[in-house]
């Protein structure tokens, strides 16, 4: 399964593997097609139990298991803590997205919590805190979104986030997120404007196994805006 959705993603053209991007004239995004893959990932051709030699580990142990018959990035449940890589090249000046599932469990009343940036440590991220039921939205250490949202063990969740600049200093962030195997909501879940002079980086997710249980990740992918 996951050997023919490679082939599908080398062949087809760009707009058919970004899971629908949007136009938007306020932040001339004119045309699916200037939308550029900047790196993919989906662990089928790594050797289970080794560590991807395209990313760079900041904390903790990420190697790559079979989950469900697939290979994906897995960062074990112990030790407790918060650990995270970066990956992908040092993207400058143009709209970014990044893409990837992921998926854990719950241990009683313990929760998992996840956390994807744009731009590099100090870029803009969003975390998802599963116990308290919520998403915050974070330019550096500063908040600017907080939403409530529940999550649900042991389910596959696709993600999209989005930084796109704008000529006046402003960035337009969008979040979407769903079970995967759902059909993609229409609407963004957070969209939020910020004025702040965006200059682009690398991208870096983090995982927090606080439930004791590990974390899996799939399906990296990160798109650029060749012009906004």
């Amino acid at each position: 399964m996951k050997a023919e959705f490679i082939f599908i993603l080398m062949i087809l053209p760009i707009s058919s593997i970004l899971y629908g991007i949007q136009k938007s004239e306020s932040y001339n995004l004119e045309g699916e097609g200037n939308w550029s893959v900047e790196f993919s990932e989906s662990f089928s051709n790594i050797s289970t139990g080794e560590e991807p030699e395209n990313m760079f580990i900041l904390d903790g142990e990420f190697l790559v298991q079979r989950n469900e018959g697939n290979k994906v990035l897995e960062l074990a449940g112990s030790p407790v803590g918060d650990f995270g890589f970066l990956f992908g090249s040092r993207i400058k000046d143009k709209a970014m997205e990044l893409q990837f599932s992921f998926h854990s469990t719950r241990q009683g009343r313990r929760y998992p919590a996840i956390a994807a940036g744009i731009g590099g440590m100090r870029g803009y991220r969003f975390r998802w805190n599963a116990s308290a039921r919520k998403i915050l939205l974070f330019r550096d250490e500063v908040l600017l979104v907080e939403k409530i949202i529940s999550w649900e063990s042991s389910t596959w969740w696709q993600i999209r986030f989005q930084v796109l600049p704008h000529l006046e200093g402003k960035n337009l962030i969008r979040l979407k997120l769903w079970q995967k195997g759902n059909q993609e909501p229409q609407d963004w879940f957070i969209e939020h404007e910020d004025q702040f002079s965006f200059k682009g980086g690398k991208c870096v997710l983090w995982g927090f196994p606080y439930a004791g249980n590990a974390i899996h990740f799939d399906d990296l992918n990160i798109l650029s805006f060749l012009k906004y």
